[in-house]
């Protein structure tokens, strides 16, 4: 429900606003309302939980340089709300038609290009995403994350054998480091784009920081929310061509470092906050991961570790059938 100072402050810039109701989503520290005026229907963010700064910061970094962000009509860094333009409720995840669907995914990856050849590295330093950027031991840190979430509270992994694939996990963070540094979204994937009038456009953008220049194309696709099937690699190598960067071993190495932290996010949703659709996404991550030694032996050892522990320990669930199933089985909450 709509707090009254954020109803009162709408109110103040849109006097015939009406008909608030709160959009749905979990996933975010931030809450949306829809609203309608004279004009149409607008978006507000309440970000009192979160600062609001960086994401006006950025916003405005990739608006003027011509990337597709909702138009940001006032906001206040201070309360923490802002009212944008009203982008709709479809994202690319929603798209049901494949044939729409493989049209929109090119788009997307065309989009990752000009975000990063519209942008030089030397144009972000007036923005808090130039001073922000991915090291090793920042992408660790995330491994660590899934460590204690997935391997050691969901599936109570004894921390002793968890200590070989830290070390794997380390190599891999400092190759997943190498190549050229651009600018990435950092949740580049398709619940955070927007189809509007057949078009994407960008949300979720405030964490937005220097990185390895196959990170956002990773992401994308290589997405646990959306598997965009075995055409993963022909897609990759075409992104790569076109990049004019890295090759496939270093896109393997993002993709698998990226998939791993995925894994601790769904672990955490779902023990942090009781959301258990997110579980759901952790088999089909998995299966992403065996995939990788075929392409790139060299992440070979990490991800035969991981599969090791998941098909030898359970706990509060269990994942040894993630081959063949969708979801794992919870053994106790």
């Amino acid at each position: 429900m709509v707090s009254e100072e954020l109803r009162s402050w709408i109110t103040e810039h849109y006097p015939d606003a009406r008909e608030i109701t709160e959009l749905s989503g979990d996933a975010s520290s931030r809450t949306f309302y829809r609203f309608t005026t004279g004009g149409g229907t607008l978006v507000a963010m309440d970000s009192r939980r979160v600062p609001l700064w960086p994401w006006i910061d950025v916003h405005n970094l990739l608006s003027a340089h011509g990337l597709p962000v909702p138009e940001l009509h006032t906001a206040n860094p201070d309360k923490g709300f802002a009212i944008q333009e009203d982008l709709g409720t479809v994202r690319l995840l929603d798209v049901e038609s494949p044939e729409a669907f493989q049209v929109l995914i090119r788009q997307a990856l065309d989009l990752l290009n000009q975000l990063h050849r519209s942008i030089p590295k030397e144009a972000t330093g007036g923005s808090v995403a130039g001073r922000r950027y991915f090291t090793a031991s920042f992408l660790m840190a995330e491994m660590e994350h899934t460590l204690e979430h997935l391997f050691f509270r969901l599936l109570r992994v004894p921390q002793e054998q968890l200590l070989d694939l830290q070390q794997h996990l380390r190599t891999l963070c400092g190759k997943a480091m190498e190549g050229d540094m651009v600018l990435c979204h950092r949740d580049y994937h398709s619940a955070n784009l927007m189809v509007k009038d057949n078009r994407l456009r960008l949300v979720d953008w405030q964490d937005a920081r220097l990185g390895p220049d196959t990170y956002d194309a990773a992401s994308l696709i290589r997405d646990s929310y959306r598997d965009i099937g075995e055409q993963w690699r022909n897609m990759a190598l075409r992104y790569l061509t076109g990049s004019g960067g890295a090759g496939i071993f270093h896109f393997i190495f993002s993709a698998a470092q990226r998939n791993v932290k995925a894994l601790g996010t769904f672990a955490w949703q779902y023990r942090a906050l009781g959301r258990k659709r997110y579980l759901a996404y952790i088999p089909r991550t998995l299966r992403y991961l065996e995939q990788y030694p075929e392409f790139c032996p060299a992440v070979g050892p990490a991800v035969e570790r991981i599969i090791s522990l998941v098909e030898t320990y359970t706990g509060e669930i269990d994942l040894r059938g993630f081959r063949e199933q969708d979801a794992p089985v919870i053994l106790e909450r």
